[in-house]
């Protein structure tokens, strides 16, 4: 019976010096469930409070008190003033208006130009022109800026988010 127990604790020791936390850069919402998490080697941008530096490059470390933003760039978790949040949906979308609009004016051109018809067609030129514009006016929503202070709080913690 000691065997049994001696065997199981040291399976369980086993088991527990595998499961080591990794840091991540938490930037939560205050009074909400809304949070983000950055991992070391992830993309990240923020912008720091004493010199307005924006920085964009991949976490190198973490410490309980700063990050280290690319290999020499260490800022102290208290002049981080912005971090900002990046979404890759409407990154496609934006890709995907420029390509259809640009696209269906080459199309068409080429179509009337076989056909030996007028190349550019005006009603052509508007279509295309407002996909490129709803592809322009996507472009703001990328990305998010949280402002680290009185609703965005930044801390680093020894968990993992996804």
């Amino acid at each position: 019976m000691v065997m049994r127990k001696l065997i199981l604790l040291v399976l369980f020791l086993i088991n527990y010096s595998g499961l080591n936390a990794q840091k991540t850069l938490v930037v939560e919402k205050i009074g909400t469930m809304t949070r983000y998490g950055f991992h070391l080697g992830d993309d990240v941008k923020i912008q720091t409070k004493t010199d307005r530096l924006i920085l964009k490059s991949y976490i190198w470390e973490l410490t309980d008190s700063s990050v280290t933003i690319g290999i020499h760039h260490t800022v102290p978790l208290t002049d981080v003033g912005a971090v900002y949040k990046y979404y890759h949906f409407p990154n496609l979308l934006t890709k995907f208006f420029f390509i259809a609009g640009g696209g269906y004016f080459v199309l068409d051109s080429f179509n009337n130009m076989i056909n030996k018809e007028k190349i550019f067609n005006p009603q052509t030129f508007l279509i295309s022109c407002g996909l490129v514009a709803v592809g322009c006016a996507i472009i703001p929503l990328h990305q998010k800026k949280c402002r680290i202070g009185i609703k965005w709080r930044l801390k680093v913690m020894d968990i993992n988010l996804n």
